[in-house]
C-alpha cells in the first residue's frame, strides 16, 4: 500500500514514432520534445548512387522520428556491414571486398525505417539490400580495421562520413572514435 502523501504525476501523451513504430512519450524526462526533425544528411550518405536508390523506395517519408531513433540513425549511417550470411563477432574474421556500407536510412510512414545497404559491384556503388531496421542483425555491423581489403570506393565514403561527423560534433563531447 503506497503512502497517502504521494501524488500521481502528470500524464504525458504518446505518439507513434514512424521509424520504430512504437508508442513513445511526446516529451523526454528533461522536458524536451521527443521528436527530432530529420535532414537529408541524417538519412543519406552524400553519393549520387545512394540518392538515386533512395528516390526509388516507394512511400511517404516521415519528417520526424523519436530521439532514440535519431540517435540510431546517427550511429548506423555510414557503418560498415558484413554480407547477410556472415554473422558473428564483429572484431573477428577479416573478409575481402564483400564489406558493404549503410548508405541510407529512410523512415517510411506506416512501414518503419528501411535500411539501404550498398556494396561495390563491378566497380560501381550498388544498392544490394533493403532491410527493415527492426530486422537488421547487429552482429553484421563491423569495424574498418577487421575486414581486410575493403573496396576503395567504400573506404572513401566511410572516411568522408567520419570526417563530417568529427567536424559537426558539438564542443565538449568526447570524440567516440578516439
Amino acid at each position: 500500500m503506497p503512502p497517502n502523501n504521494i501524488i500521481e504525476g502528470p500524464k504525458v501523451a504518446t505518439w507513434n514514432c514512424p521509424s520504430c513504430r512504437e508508442a513513445v512519450p511526446r516529451l523526454l524526462p528533461n522536458g524536451q520534445r521527443n521528436r527530432v526533425r530529420l535532414r537529408t544528411a541524417d538519412m543519406l550518405l552524400p553519393a549520387t548512387e545512394i540518392r538515386a536508390a533512395a528516390e526509388h523506395i516507394p512511400g511517404p517519408r516521415a519528417g520526424e522520428v523519436c530521439f532514440a531513433c535519431a540517435q540510431a540513425y546517427r550511429e548506423l549511417l555510414g557503418t560498415l556491414i558484413r554480407p547477410p550470411g556472415e554473422e558473428g563477432d564483429a572484431r573477428g574474421g577479416p573478409g575481402l571486398n564483400d564489406t558493404g556500407i549503410v548508405g541510407a536510412l529512410l523512415p517510411i510512414a506506416g512501414r518503419g525505417t528501411q535500411v539501404l545497404v550498398f556494396h561495390v559491384v563491378a566497380g560501381a556503388l550498388s544498392n544490394t539490400e533493403i532491410e527493415d531496421l527492426r530486422q537488421l542483425h547487429a552482429d553484421r555491423l563491423t569495424y574498418p580495421g577487421t575486414r581486410g581489403s575493403v573496396a576503395p570506393l567504400l573506404w572513401s565514403l566511410y572516411d568522408e562520413h567520419l570526417a563530417q561527423l568529427h567536424a559537426t560534433a558539438p564542443l565538449g563531447e568526447p570524440d567516440p572514435h578516439s
